[in-house]
């Protein structure tokens, strides 16, 4: 959420003198929290033993072979487990093998499983393969557009987009709205996404993506009540959609500070399926608890599942942080930050890189790579706030200031903790 200054200091009185409006309610969701809802870590057996034995009679059954490679990946959805994910991708390159021609499907599904890894420009070489079979054309196009949003490359995004006539089509529609959001333009990202939503409400997976999205969005442009009841009709047409409870989470405790039952909708997920982020909520708790033990306990958790070489891409720009800010090693961090540089060149991966030098206390240096490649390159609340903490230790109060306000008018998006470091350090100026 964007705000003028002299709105911004209107907000800043009003939340001293009056106290926040607590929105969610464990009796909304607590039915969604009991031991019956939980996920099976296989709830396709049966389709998986169909396909397998019907495998087991002939090796080389490319149907066969495709439909277990799906069931893996939809499974990855559920456990987080990274072992089903590859498992997914060994039967697609499989199948590939053998069937040289006609494949744009499975470039299609290779790519999916790329981008669910965090490996951006390995989905962009999938899709590159599957626009040369001149099939499917539409499918690849938005792949690629996908692909290059996620690479910081917005300017071919934007042409890969525009090859479509129909901007009314739901497809069309969601990748406007993340453009229009990487643009800073929220609002209307937010209006696109509630096009594409009354375009599909039949379709019940996409219905529940939308909604998904829209919650989020909602939530990040201050309208928390509304991304609250978003999150409530995703869970009400799915209960095992953990994604809406954790946006659910969120809501308990950044803007509600209710820890109690933020934490219980954690300790659920984290009972569900393999869960690295969920310990970082918990290490937020912890933190708005005043409880340092429990906070460090749950990031070295988080850190010893991150950390693992098959997991490490998904989750870089948490561990580039913590290795920064808690565990003091902003060499780890530079080094992440490099990696991230180079798989995925956008002006987040940069913000990282600068934050390392600004741990590194080589302020020079991050003011440099801040202002070249992160400074009027994204509208991200993290990246203003590390950006007026930059600018604060090169000694430019006035830039400092300007990017602190700005990021603590989306203090329910950063979190109590750093809206706490924000508050304070604004006090100083």
């Amino acid at each position: 959420m964007k705000t003028t200054p002299i709105l911004f200091v209107i907000i800043l009185i009003t939340s001293c003198t009056q106290p926040q409006k607590e929105i969610s309610s464990f009796a909304d969701y607590e039915r969604y929290l009991r031991p019956a809802q939980s996920v099976s870590n296989d709830p396709k057996e049966e389709e998986f033993r169909f396909w397998t034995e019907r495998l087991s009679t002939n090796h080389n059954d490319a149907t066969a072979l495709l439909k277990i490679a799906g069931l893996f990946a939809e499974r990855f959805k559920l456990t987080g487990q990274i072992q089903d994910i590859v498992m997914s991708d060994s039967l697609y390159t499989a199948v590939l093998r053998f069937t040289p021609e006609d494949n744009v499907s499975i470039y299609h599904c290779l790519a999916a499983n790329a981008v669910a890894q965090h490996k951006f420009r390995l989905a962009g070489t999938y899709a590159k393969k599957a626009l040369e079979q001149n099939d499917k054309k539409a499918a690849s196009l938005l792949i690629m557009t996908d692909v290059a949003l996620e690479l910081g490359d917005y300017a071919k995004a934007r042409r890969t987009l525009n090859q479509f006539s129909n901007k009314n089509a739901f497809a069309y529609l969601i990748r406007e709205a993340k453009l229009k959001d990487h643009e800073g333009k929220l609002d209307t990202a937010i209006l696109l996404m509630e096009k594409a939503f009354d375009r599909i409400k039949g379709n019940k997976a996409l219905a529940q993506w939308t909604l998904s999205n829209l919650a989020d969005m909602y939530g990040h442009a201050g309208e928390i009540d509304k991304g609250y009841e978003a999150y409530l009709n995703v869970l009400t047409n799915n209960p095992q959609d953990d994604y809406a409870l954790r946006g659910i989470a969120w809501i308990a405790i950044s803007n509600d500070r209710n820890t109690v039952d933020s934490k219980a909708i954690i300790n659920t997920l984290v009972a569900r399926k393999r869960m690295p982020e969920a310990y970082l909520l918990l290490a937020e708790i912890a933190e708005v608890e005043g409880n340092e033990t429990e906070k460090i306990k749950n990031l070295k958790k988080f850190m010893a599942m991150a950390s693992l070489p098959s997991y490490k891409t998904m989750y870089h720009k948490y561990l580039a942080i913590l290795y920064a800010e808690e565990f003091q090693d902003p060499e780890a961090c530079l080094k992440i930050a490099s990696e991230e540089i180079m798989n995925r060149p956008t002006p987040q991966s940069y913000d990282l890189l600068a934050w390392g030098y600004y741990h590194q206390k080589n302020f020079k240096k991050a003011l440099e790579v801040a202002t070249n490649s992160v400074e009027h390159q994204t509208f991200e609340p993290e990246a203003y706030y590390h950006l007026g903490m930059i600018y604060l230790a090169a000694g430019n109060r006035a830039r400092a200031r300007f990017y602190l306000e700005e990021a603590l008018a989306s203090e329910f998006e950063l979190g109590p903790s750093i809206g706490e470091k924000i508050k304070k350090t604004i006090n100083t100026l």
